[in-house]
């Protein structure tokens, strides 16, 4: 990650920031940044961070160009007529007057005013501090006065108060810095953040702590950080994108590369002296999005000159986060997901094949959906439990198969729910569902085991596999397309992309229940059901490997 190519890489970026740009002095917005919904809102003005740095660092190819300086300031004047009262800016896709979307922005230029108040034998570089130092000085109170939404605003927030009074000492922000602090770190001991983000949101989270360890000098905000990068190395998959299944925000579901949190490793690796971090940096930008690491040098242009070699981040790894309920294993192209309190307990990855979820169900009430509870570690993988709770009534913690029976009371529409809860029940008992997943040679088994409810349940199992593939069984060869099922009545099936593959199986065909009653159908991916009746005693075995036709066919790792 050195400096001098983030500044190559930044300088191939600054034409497409200035298209978007409105520059016609008569427009309303002008100065403002167009994003793709065609709106130019305030929070937009963080765009202007490139155009600064590109201003000030005498490597750019920009370096004191007069352009640059004309719409800079431009951008802070768009800000100065756009914001509230309270100096805060609006998010025009959901929050207005917002203090934590204001700190968005106020974490992206406030590093430039640090990088223009070091030039001051430029005057450009004096017109920059003040323009857009004038909008960190300005949303100080907004950000002290207003609050947050998710939990990683609050980092947000503080991050950027503590830079405000970097830049203007006269502010006091302590306070409420303070305040936010002693609530205390939301991440277990695992390294989760409550948010679970590991597409998008712990990237910001750290990038916040680090900022606020170094301006505080309270280096004990460190240690929450390295642990989210150590849980995030294991989340990720050969190709460098991350395990989102996990995440309670929009991420999930995703396949991405996180490079959001390449600054944090980036940072941990200098202030560390880390090879293992700047080495997981690297992988993470390997094919670009660096540039996320240069406020780490301007805001320690020590780190400039000063190199911290990568090492080679392990290709395989076996790790339980017991607290999380999360199980990650990895064996170079192969890697592989068990997660308690999640609908899709397991899910793997071989190359470029991707079996997103193995999911259970039965037609058991509304307690059918396998949900991973008592998660505990074994010699050779973990297990779990489907307890076989009633989710759909939520006035009491039903179990299994519920009637209500009638009650000496007035029922109306007003308070159906509310008396529901007193009835006396007739009740079956729950079917619960015991899943235990090992690590074999080539892949994993899965055993899933039935107990109580009653004989003659419909059950299944399915596989959900991302589609563009091709699924193939003895007879059988099909495309994997978005939306389609498939039984696997008996022996097993191949889905492979290109030369990866997943075999899974074996199969059966007690039933024809394409959508089954309560289960989670995923129309985005391509399902192939494997159908029995509880009580139900079943090993789904999980085999990743390569695909010739030259070399006659599945070949296992």
């Amino acid at each position: 990650m050195e400096y001098r190519k983030l500044v190559c890489e930044l300088d191939d970026h600054i034409g497409s920031i200035l298209e978007r740009q409105i520059t016609d002095t008569a427009h309303h917005h002008c100065g403002g940044f167009v994003d793709a919904d065609r709106l130019a809102g305030t929070q937009g003005v963080s765009a202007v961070a490139s155009l600064g740095y590109a201003y000030l660092l005498s490597e750019s190819r920009h370096h004191r160009s007069v352009e640059l300086l004309e719409r800079i300031l431009l951008a802070a004047d768009f800000a100065r007529r756009q914001r509230r009262p309270s100096g805060c800016f609006d998010l025009l896709s959901t929050n207005f007057d917002s203090a934590p979307d204001t700190a968005f922005t106020v974490g992206a230029i406030a590093p430039v005013v640090v990088e223009a108040r070091r030039h001051t034998d430029d005057e450009g570089s004096r017109a920059i501090a003040e323009a857009l130092g004038e909008l960190v000085q300005t949303a100080a109170p907004g950000m002290m006065a207003g609050g947050f939404h998710t939990p990683n605003h609050r980092w947000v927030l503080v991050a950027a108060l503590v830079q405000a009074q970097m830049l203007y000492p006269e502010l006091e922000v302590l306070p409420v810095v303070e305040a936010y602090l002693g609530e205390g770190i939301d991440i277990n001991a695992d390294g989760e953040y409550i948010e679970r983000s590991t597409g998008t949101y712990n990237a910001i989270v750290n990038r916040a702590l680090i900022r606020i360890a170094q301006v505080l000098t309270r280096p004990e905000l460190l240690e929450p950080v390295r642990r989210n990068l150590d849980l995030s190395f294991h989340l990720l998959h050969a190709d460098a994108t991350v395990v989102t299944s996990i995440s309670k925000r929009q991420d999930r579901g995703t396949r991405v590369v996180p490079r959001g949190l390449a600054d944090g490793y980036h940072a941990m690796a200098h202030i560390d002296g880390s090879g293992f971090y700047a080495g997981v940096a690297a992988w993470l930008t390997a094919d670009g999005g660096g540039l996320v690491c240069l406020p780490n040098y301007i805001l320690n242009p020590q780190w400039r000159d000063e190199a911290v070699y990568p090492e080679p981040p392990p290709p395989s790894y076996n790790r339980v986060y017991p607290v999380s309920g999360l199980w990650r294993v990895r064996r170079e192209q192969v890697s592989a997901t068990a997660a308690a309190g999640l609908t899709a307990p397991f899910s793997a990855v071989s190359g470029a094949a991707e079996l997103t979820a193995v999911k259970a169900s039965s037609t058991f009430f509304a307690t059918g959906q396998f949900v991973g509870e008592d998660f505990a570690a074994t010699d050779t993988g973990v297990r779990m439990r489907h307890r076989g709770r009633n989710s759909i009534y939520p006035e009491h913690d039903y179990r299994g198969g519920i009637y209500w029976l009638p009650i000496d009371e007035a029922v109306d529409a007003d308070n159906w729910r509310e008396v529901r809860g007193r009835r006396e029940t007739y009740a079956l008992p729950p079917l619960e569902v015991a899943l235990e997943i090992a690590a074999v040679a080539g892949g994993f088994d899965l055993h899933w085991r039935t107990t109580g409810g009653v004989d003659g349940v419909p059950f299944q199992i399915e596989c959900v596999f991302a589609p563009g593939g091709i699924f193939e069984t003895e007879t059988a060869l099909v495309e994997g397309t978005a939306g389609q099922t498939a039984f696997l009545k008996s022996g097993y099936g191949l889905y492979r992309v290109g030369a990866d593959a997943i075999r899974i199986g074996p199969g059966a065909f007690a039933h024809a229940m394409w959508k089954m009653r309560n289960s989670e159908v995923d129309a985005g991916g391509y399902r192939v059901l494997i159908a029995l009746m509880a009580p139900a005693e079943h090993t789904l075995e999980i085999r990743c490997g390569r695909w010739s036709d030259a070399a006659g066919g599945w070949c296992q790792d």
